[in-house]
């Protein structure tokens, strides 16, 4: 036998050991898969994921890239998890948007994935049980925060189950020579995150704002003069010409995702918490709302303010934080600000993400 042929014999052995142990993995998940839990919400195991990211990360990688075996074990996660029970997860559509892009990342392709075409829409949606989960953008390194997906937080009753962050790529995207187009359509927040670009190389080019970047790929598609900004995904699933790449402002351009459901909060080991809180109106209230925090050593990752819409001038806070509201530093905070606050609205703890290219 030649030494190619061993090599192969070699890897069609480990082909048949794979096979077996994910037929074993697979028969286990299924022994362990509920259908709902207490609240009322679907069961996923959103911590999966994140345990095999732990793995990933203390055994290294080889020959596969970290990026690489988080892919191949997103699959593996997702294959075994809907032979128990798939879940129904929306996204901001149509197909090929970097919100469908988060929802795969985070989900799987075994899942059923559904495209609507608004953010009301989402969070409708989950609340009326028609999906089980629903994946929105929520804030952009470059673009800053989606604030229609805050205020629609502060009248919800859904939970932040998981989050993703991703690296975006804009690339211009047409038919035509960049030297005939006229208009170019994006959704805003295409439009913030490469605003310095357009400025500098299409000055005097149209902007057009519609519901998605993919809804700007299908209108250049169909136009004479017209460019898209959108993903390289996009371009490819409708037969289109990337004309140049990485347009956005800056290489370190994330945008962070959140997987929204009606479930419960994640078990102990989830490291991050959101809330809303509405503040008394007077001097210094903000600081007595914050003042626990410093005091535990609980680290703020982001403070946004959004106005009530009910009163000129009065706001609410989104506030993300390091812990699990199980963790007792947390408690006692959180019982320090029923003290200090109008109302607190807690919207999850959850596991904390990592970065991954798209």
């Amino acid at each position: 036998m030649s030494e190619e042929e061993s090599a192969g014999s070699e890897i069609s052995e480990l082909d048949k050991e794979i096979i077996r142990l994910l037929e074993k993995r697979a028969a286990l998940v299924k022994g362990k898969r509920g259908i709902e839990d207490i609240s009322g919400g679907v069961e996923f195991n959103f911590s999966a994921r994140q345990a095999v990211l732990d793995l990933v990360e203390q055994m290294g990688s080889g020959v596969i890239s970290a990026g690489g075996l988080n892919r191949i074990f997103t699959e593996i996660i997702s294959q075994c998890e809907a032979i128990a029970r798939p879940v129904s997860v929306g996204y901001l559509g149509p197909e090929g948007t970097f919100t469908h892009q988060a929802a795969v990342n985070a989900f799987g392709s075994a899942h059923n994935l559904f495209p609507l075409p608004a953010i009301d829409d989402l969070f409708d949606a989950v609340e009326k049980k028609q999906l089980d989960f629903a994946c929105v953008a929520i804030e952009n390194s470059t673009g800053g925060v989606v604030h229609n997906v805050l205020d629609r937080f502060l009248n919800s009753d859904v939970r932040i189950q998981s989050e993703i962050i991703i690296y975006i790529h804009h690339c211009l995207i047409s038919n035509v020579p960049i030297s005939q187009i006229r208009r170019i359509f994006s959704h805003s927040q295409s439009f913030l995150q490469c605003s310095r670009w357009l400025r500098q190389s299409m000055s005097g080019v149209e902007l057009v704002e519609v519901s998605s970047t993919v809804e700007g790929v299908r209108r250049a598609k169909e136009s004479t003069d017209g460019a898209a900004i959108a993903g390289e995904l996009a371009a490819r699933l409708n037969g289109m010409n990337v004309i140049a790449s990485d347009i956005q402002d800056t290489l370190e351009n994330y945008t962070r995702f959140v997987i929204k459901g009606r479930g419960a909060t994640a078990p102990p080991g989830a490291d991050k918490t959101s809330l809303i809180i509405s503040i008394k109106h007077k001097p210094g209230s903000l600081f007595e709302a914050l003042q626990p925090f410093a005091a535990r050593g609980i680290n703020l990752t982001k403070i946004e303010s959004r106005p009530t819409r009910q009163r000129p001038w009065e706001y609410v806070f989104f506030i993300d934080f390091d812990g699990h509201v199980n963790d007792e530093p947390v408690r006692n905070v959180l019982k320090e600000l029923e003290q200090a606050t109008i109302f607190i609205r807690f919207l999850g703890s959850y596991p904390r993400a990592r970065t991954f290219d798209v």
